[in-house]
């Protein structure tokens, strides 16, 4: 099972890519306050106007990143009745692996930037989603079913985000998915049947 990410499209120009690029790494290190304009224009080799042609502002580009990394995480959690929670749970670790700084920026950032996401984004944000998927489990007997699915969902979303932190700050074993049976126990121990 692999997942991959792409934080720019390929039609992107290789200016907007690096600045992209740069400024999600600055603002899962830093946060988005503890970043300004010439921070991103300086660490993508780029002058201010130059960011300015992409995006209007710094808050439009973190909004902008946000929508992005959202998508990708938001979409690992689609209902899938052939994937079971734990697979799911792989591909999420997977996506850490691939891009910590993507998943660390979305969970530190939900309550900032989830108001400005799409609409059709924010018909079921993340933690419902997840909630959805342990109450499926629990439904078809993986998973306890006397646990809250609403207080499993948080737990779980909280570790992946602290796995995502940790690994955006290489203070994780690499590879990330080698662990993924560890953090099932850690998470789930005592709600699988």
């Amino acid at each position: 099972m692999t997942t991959s990410f792409t934080l720019s499209s390929d039609l992107d120009p290789p200016a907007k890519r690096a600045i992209v690029a740069t400024a999600l790494r600055l603002f899962a290190t830093h946060g988005v306050d503890g970043v300004n304009i010439r921070d991103i224009a300086a660490g993508a080799g780029f002058t201010n106007p130059a960011l300015f042609r992409h995006f209007a502002s710094k808050e439009a580009l973190a909004q902008a990143l946000f929508d992005r990394c959202y998508a990708a995480l938001a979409a690992l959690l689609l209902p899938d009745p052939a994937l079971s929670l734990k697979e799911r749970l792989t591909s999420i670790v997977l996506l850490v692996e691939a891009a910590p700084e993507a998943v660390h920026y979305v969970l530190e950032n939900l309550r900032r930037y989830w108001p400005g996401l799409p609409e059709t984004q924010r018909e079921l944000p993340l933690p419902a989603r997840m909630r959805q998927l342990i109450e499926a489990e629990q439904a078809a007997g993986r998973i306890g079913c006397d646990v809250d699915p609403r207080l499993a969902a948080i737990i779980l979303l909280g570790t992946l985000g602290q796995v995502a932190r940790l690994a955006h700050f290489d203070d994780l074993p690499r590879p990330v998915d080698d662990f993924v049976e560890t953090l099932w126990t850690l998470v789930f121990r005592g709600l699988e049947n």
